[in-house]
């Protein structure tokens, strides 16, 4: 059995080229040369979509996402549902969506192993320190206002996403740990879909 404590974790740079109507963005290597992916999203009054392409626009389609309606509220309340992600390796559509009482920004969808993670935000004025199990031990983690992570059931850190400050260019570095390799696709696209509203 592959030991997978010893591997490094994956580290991809994420570059944002925006327009009013829609972006798009290019998610290169460790190098920060090597082109690995490659986003195009579209926005309306109701809804956002994005296409994930490997390699770049002419690559293979990996994801396809949709928000669910993000319009004003027509009557009473709207319930915004999940955000779809059809993902080209995967039968089964993945959900991401908020459960309830879940009101600080987490985000839960299923692996390709049907277990659950949750992308954590921790849009706060102010840094925090966090416990989250990493290996066998538990670590105190600086997290700062512009931080995700994705968590397995466990508390396992599985991804971090960071946000780049003070950039025009750069949106932000994905760093994958070893134990989330095996849906480095799903995490880029799950990310990507976390910060989409945003930006």
């Amino acid at each position: 059995m592959l030991n997978i404590s010893k591997e490094r974790p994956t580290t991809l740079h994420i570059y944002n080229f925006g327009s009013v109507f829609g972006n798009r963005k290019i998610i290169k290597g460790e190098d920060k040369i090597t082109t690995l992916y490659y986003m195009q999203n579209t926005r309306s009054s109701m809804h956002w979509t994005f296409d994930l392409h490997a390699g770049g626009p002419d690559g293979p389609l990996l994801c396809r996402a949709q928000s669910s309606y993000n319009g004003p509220p027509l009557m009473d309340e709207v319930n915004h549902g999940p955000t779809i992600l059809s993902m080209t390796a995967v039968r089964r559509p993945v959900k991401m969506e908020r459960k309830r009482g879940a009101f600080n920004g987490t985000v839960f969808f299923k692996g390709p192993d049907h277990k659950e993670y949750r992308w954590q935000t921790t849009a706060r004025l102010f840094s925090a320190m966090m416990e989250v199990r990493a290996g066998a031990g538990r670590v105190w983690q600086h997290l700062s206002r512009s931080f995700c992570q994705c968590l397995d059931a466990e508390d396992a850190l599985i991804a971090t996403y960071r946000v780049t400050s003070m950039s025009v260019t750069k949106d932000g570095v994905l760093v994958v740990q070893p134990s989330g390799k095996f849906m480095l696709d799903l995490l880029v696209a799950t990310s990507l879909a976390m910060r989409t509203p945003s930006n």
